[in-house]
């Protein structure tokens, strides 16, 4: 299985990965789940044998610190683990990058695992930070930084 990451700029595209219903699933009342258009934000499309299978979106959101949001697909559920650690890669390889920051909605166990098996620590949780479906809810704010990336390599 050849798994890929590549530069994602079309708008078509990102907009039917953030209509699929794996993804739509997580998204927030003052927002519509639609792609981020921002100076800050781009994404990177995650490939499975040529097929596009989800994304992430990457946010340049200080001088030393990125945000990764994970939008995966059920197709892609096989190859996460992997895809996930080519995007820290991808991330860390710039050097001013020192940590990544994500971002997880309280009741979204399965994505808060993901992040813990990538190698991210919890480092928090946000009270009432998000509204989805009329319900306030809570964010898990999770971080890995340059020396946890390397210690998991």
């Amino acid at each position: 299985m050849l798994l890929e990451l590549q530069p994602l700029t079309d708008i078509g595209t990102l907009d039917e990965i953030y209509r699929d219903p794996y993804i739509a699933r997580v998204g927030h009342d003052h927002r519509p789940a639609a792609p981020v258009i921002h100076p800050a934000a781009h994404y990177l499309g995650a490939y499975a044998d040529g097929q596009l299978v989800g994304s992430f979106l990457v946010i340049e959101s200080g001088f030393i610190e990125t945000d990764v949001h994970a939008l995966l697909t059920r197709r892609a559920l096989p190859h996460s683990r992997e895809l996930g650690r080519m995007c820290l890669h991808y991330i860390f390889f710039n050097p001013s990058i020192e940590r990544i920051t994500a971002y997880v909605i309280d009741g979204l166990t399965a994505a808060r695992n993901y992040c813990l098996k990538l190698g991210f620590k919890s480092e928090g949780f946000r009270r009432a930070a998000c509204v989805q479906n009329g319900v306030l809810l809570g964010i898990h704010t999770m971080g890995m930084t340059r020396n946890d990336w390397k210690e998991s390599q």
